[in-house]
Parts: structure tokens; C-alpha cells; sequence
């Protein structure tokens, strides 16, 4: 009876207003899911950041005209904003040791917060029935159509059909909603959300045949191979890993992973040794030249920040709170800080030499400008700069509270994990149209799986 009325009050409640919050969240994701293709299309540059101001309105909504009493979805709530407000305040504190500007601190929150401000409101609001439905059907509408997208980019921009943005190689440019200009990342973000897409929407839809839930998975995997973003597999098996490796107490799962991961693993090595074939050319540029080991060039380019960033360490506290948000590596002060710089310094942003002196690294050294692997610029380590081991421990906490509470299978567990992977490699951890992407599916199982349970 206690489950039955938790569902008839949150059915009213969304009857009395809140399903337009529902509407809110989605206008707040799709403002970070598709800016980059409004500004290819001719949208002012200043499109990319009005998300900054949507999400965090959407958060503050959300939160204040909920009046669910559902205890589990309140607790909930309240930890993630607890651990939100947390990573704030440490922000706060390295801003006003190092000297920052307000641009700063307003940036640097939003890229590491917004996902979780985002999955916080998403929770905060009562989703059953028709209502959920609508909401999965609208998120995995932008998931796919960012697919379908960038494989009519695969096809019409050999052709000429396609406008063809500015740098880069045709690879680089087939970025579905994310495409911009040639170096913009954005094949591998496209390809990591085709891939989530496909991987959930595979799960999800059991009741349909087997041909067509196996159909995204082919596309999303195709449209990573034509678009050469390597990266993406070695980010989604190392989610693999670490996702067996949570598995110990489930020897049969944890026999599972490695059966499959071992097998994938040595017979994708066998090819990388003894084929000749053009689609493994680009693999094979890792394996193939004397630059590995700990003294080798891949990691002494790979890990020049750890070495450069405490030369400009002032005092002891620097350890612990870094040199300030966006003066070093992270995306707001390795790329932000240098491609809106006539927008952002006249607001007060200020920068710090630090970066400056890591990005000498990718001009200098070859690795880098052959692939993103080699970049000594990724969201590790750049919040590690700006924000000190503090920072790290915060927003870390941060993560296991989601970890807890809101990853209900494995396959959050696997969008947590795989996008952590992405951190060591470039700085596609602070790209908001992947992790709003995790953070809608996240917060999607989290209310498929409540639906269930205040339904029994």
C-alpha cells in the first residue's frame, strides 16, 4: 500500500506542473548536445555557452518545486547536492589562494558540475509511466539522430555534399552534432555517445527483434572506424576492464568479462602483428616504433604536465589546491582559455604560464600532432593543476556517490568507468555533450528501476 500511494503522489504531483520540468531538463540538454551544430551552421560562437546557464536553472528549478516525498529519491537528491556544493567550495578556495578571475571559477564548476547539477534534477523530478517514456524516447531521439548524422557526413562529405568545416582531415570532421572546426575532438565525442546509445538502446529494447537492437550497435561501430577514432575503443575497453575488475564477487560475471576481453585483446594483437590490412594502419602506428617504457618518449610526452605544472607551484598550499581553475590543463585552460580569449578577458578570465608551457610540449614533440593519446593536455591532470589533490579527493567523492546511489547495473557503472578512461586520454570528461549524455542515462535507469520498484 506504502509503494502504491508513493506512486499515486508522484503521478499528482506531475499533474499539478512538474512534467514541464521534464521539458526543462530536455531543453537543458539539448542546449549542450547541440551547440556546436548551430555554430557550424552559422549560430554567433557565444551559442556554445548558454548551456551554462540553462542547466544550472534547470537544476534550481527542479530542486525547489519537487515536493515528492519519496525518501529514497530525496536522500538521494540531498547527497549529490551535498557533494556538488562541496566541490564548490574547493574551487572557491583555489580561486582565492591563486588569484583568478570570476570567468574562472564560473567555468571551471560548470564544466566538472554540470553533468551532476543536471543528473541531480533529472532524479529531483518524478518520472513514471507516459511521462518516462516520453523522456527515453526524446534522449535517445538526439542520441540517434547524432548518429544518422555523422554517417550521412561519412558519405557526403567524400562527395562534396556536405559543408566541410575549416582544418582537420575528413576523419576529424565527421563529428555528427559535435562537428566543428578540423581538430575539435569531435568524432570521438559523436562516436562515444553513438556507442552508449547503442549499448542501452541493445539492453533496453529486448522486446524487439535481435536484427534490429543489433542495428545501432553495427552503425555506431562503423561510424568509429570510417571516422578514425581509435581512441573510443581503447576508452570502452578500459571501461570493460575496470567494470570486470568491480566483478570479483561475482566469479561467473567476472569469468565472463575476462573470456570476452581476453579473447577481443589477443586476437586484435594477432592481427596488429601479422596483418596488412588499411583499417589497422591506424593501430598500428602505436605498436610499431621503439618509443615505449616508463623513459620512453609516449610517456615522457603523455605525462609532461606532472613534471612542468609544479615548477610554478608558489607554496606548499599549491599542492593541495592547485594553481587555479582553468590556469593550467584541464579544458577550460588548455583550449577554452586560448579559442575565446577575446570573449573571456574582457570579463576578468586571467591565465597562468603553466599552460603555456605544457602546450610547447605538442608543438615540440611529433607524438602529440600524430594522435590525441600522446596529448600531455587531459582532464586528470588538468584538474589535478587547478585544483590540487583536494580537488581530485572532492570530485572523486563526488563520483562514488553517483557510483552508490545512482548506478542501479552494470551498464551505469560501465558509462562511470569508460568516462573515466576518457579523462587519461584527452580532456572528453569536460565535453558536455558526452557527459550529459551519461548523465541522462544514468538518471534514466536510476528512474526506470524506482518505476519498478514503487510499483510492486
Amino acid at each position: 500500500m506504502d509503494q502504491l500511494r508513493l506512486k499515486n503522489q508522484s503521478f499528482a504531483y506531475q499533474e499539478k506542473g512538474i512534467v514541464s520540468n521534464s521539458r526543462l531538463i530536455l531543453i537543458g540538454f539539448a542546449s549542450a548536445f547541440f551547440p556546436r551544430l548551430l555554430d557550424s551552421l552559422g549560430a554567433p560562437a557565444v551559442i556554445n555557452f548558454v548551456h551554462f546557464g540553462i542547466v544550472p536553472a534547470v537544476f534550481l528549478i527542479a530542486l525547489f518545486t519537487t515536493k515528492t516525498r519519496d525518501r529514497k529519491r530525496t536522500r538521494t537528491v540531498a547527497q549529490l547536492v551535498s557533494a556538488i556544493f562541496a566541490l564548490l567550495i574547493t574551487l572557491l578556495i583555489s580561486t582565492v589562494l591563486n588569484g583568478a578571475g570570476m570567468p574562472n571559477i564560473a567555468l571551471q564548476f560548470m564544466f566538472q558540475a554540470e553533468p551532476f547539477l543536471l543528473l541531480t534534477a533529472i532524479i529531483a523530478v518524478p518520472m513514471t509511466g507516459e511521462r518516462l517514456e516520453k523522456f527515453r524516447y526524446w534522449v535517445l531521439g538526439f542520441a540517434l539522430f547524432n548518429l544518422v548524422l555523422a554517417i550521412a557526413q561519412s558519405i557526403l562529405l567524400p562527395l562534396g555534399l556536405y559543408p566541410k568545416p575549416t582544418g582537420g582531415t575528413l576523419q576529424d570532421n565527421i563529428g555528427g552534432v559535435f562537428g566543428g572546426g578540423g581538430g575539435s575532438a569531435a568524432n570521438y565525442v559523436s562516436c562515444t555517445v553513438s556507442l552508449y546509445f547503442s549499448i542501452y538502446f541493445f539492453n533496453h529494447f529486448k522486446q524487439s527483434p535481435l536484427w534490429l537492437r543489433a542495428l545501432p550497435v553495427l552503425a555506431a561501430l562503423y561510424q568509429t572506424q570510417v571516422s578514425d577514432s581509435k581512441q573510443v575503443f581503447m576508452g570502452l575497453a578500459i571501461g570493460w576492464g575496470l567494470l570486470a575488475a568491480t566483478n570479483v564477487e561475482k566469479p561467473l560475471k567476472l569469468i565472463a568479462y575476462l573470456s570476452v576481453g581476453s579473447i577481443a585483446a589477443f586476437v586484435f594483437g594477432w592481427m596488429l602483428l601479422n596483418l596488412d590490412a588499411a583499417f589497422l594502419a591506424p593501430y598500428q602506428n602505436w605498436t610499431n616504433r621503439p618509443i615505449w617504457g616508463w623513459d620512453g618518449l609516449a610517456a615522457q610526452t603523455k605525462f609532461a604536465g606532472f613534471r612542468i605544472i609544479p615548477t610554478h607551484f608558489e607554496s606548499p598550499l599549491n599542492w593541495l589546491f592547485g594553481l587555479g581553475p582553468g590556469h593550467t590543463v584541464s579544458r577550460l585552460g588548455g583550449w577554452v582559455m586560448r579559442d575565446y580569449r577575446s570573449l573571456l578577458m574582457p570579463l576578468g578570465a586571467t591565465t597562468n604560464q603553466a599552460s603555456a608551457d605544457v602546450w610547447e610540449v605538442v608543438y615540440t614533440v611529433y607524438l602529440p600532432r600524430e594522435s590525441t593519446v600522446y596529448f600531455p593536455l587531459f582532464s586528470w591532470m588538468g584538474w589535478w593543476g587547478d585544483s590540487g589533490i583536494v580537488g581530485i579527493l572532492i570530485y572523486l567523492y563526488l563520483c562514488f556517490v553517483v557510483w552508490q546511489k545512482v548506478c542501479v547495473d552494470d551498464f551505469g557503472k560501465f558509462l562511470l568507468l569508460s568516462t573515466a578512461s576518457f579523462g587519461w586520454i584527452l580532456t572528453q570528461m569536460e565535453e558536455p555533450g558526452h557527459v550529459l549524455t551519461v548523465a541522462c542515462l544514468l538518471a534514466l535507469r536510476w528512474q526506470e528501476t524506482r518505476e519498478k520498484e514503487t510499483s510492486r
